[in-house]
């Protein structure tokens, strides 16, 4: 911002006081320009950073989604794999015997979040908003990696029958070990579908909330 002096010498208190009136409405014409487009400007950022994320949770819904039902089948198998070692343990021989311990599993996006925090978008929204998505994005980030966890649990679970890569060949020791830790597992798994439940409600609350803020906006 440039301020000129007079073209003209000021001879007398009125050309003074005249030019200084000039200065000061053109400053606070300047001024307020300059806030109004750091307004418009803070707007469009939390604008976009509110659909960014709003579109990035619609879409962890439907991996979540997804995930909880690969845990789910993940538990039938594991329960199933108990029995089937247990019957092992008691000296039984199984024929056509396959143990089956694998997850298919997806971590949940967060690269929306990261990028209002970055932008500093979050800065220019409302408290409670961007306290209420943190929370979510927290517990996402937890659920995340409780899945990862149990997707290594499951291979530490099974190594004993590398061994042998025969169930019916394993140590009565061996068995024990593998169910043990597919005890493990399947307690991990339950309490991840607990979890993944309750940020799916986290989710819908969070949307909900969204649509309701977006419909007072309009």
């Amino acid at each position: 911002m440039d301020i000129h002096p007079p073209h003209q010498s000021i001879h007398t208190w009125r050309d003074f006081f005249i030019h200084l009136i000039t200065i000061t409405i053109g400053l606070f014409i300047a001024l307020s320009l300059e806030a109004l487009v750091e307004r418009l400007h803070h707007r469009d950022l939390v604008h976009i950073a509110r659909v960014s994320i709003r579109h990035e949770m619609e879409e962890n819904r439907k991996i979540l989604a997804s995930d909880l039902t690969s845990v789910r089948e993940d538990q039938t198998r594991i329960e199933y794999d108990i029995k089937q070692l247990a019957t092992l343990r008691s000296g039984a021989k199984l024929e056509h015997l396959t143990l089956a311990y694998h997850i298919d599993w997806s971590s949940l996006s967060d690269a929306a979040w990261h990028t209002a925090q970055s932008t500093g978008a979050l800065n220019y929204m409302d408290y409670q908003d961007a306290q209420s998505w943190s929370d979510v994005y927290l517990q996402q980030h937890y659920v995340s990696d409780r899945g990862l966890t149990v997707f290594d649990e499951q291979t530490h679970a099974i190594s004993p029958m590398l061994i042998t890569n025969d169930p019916n060949l394993m140590s009565k020791e061996e068995i024990q070990i593998v169910l043990l830790r597919s005890a493990d597992v399947l307690s991990e798994l339950r309490g991840l579908e607990q979890l993944l439940q309750e940020l799916d409600e986290q989710f819908s609350t969070e949307l909900k909330n969204d649509d309701a803020a977006e419909h007072r906006s309009t």
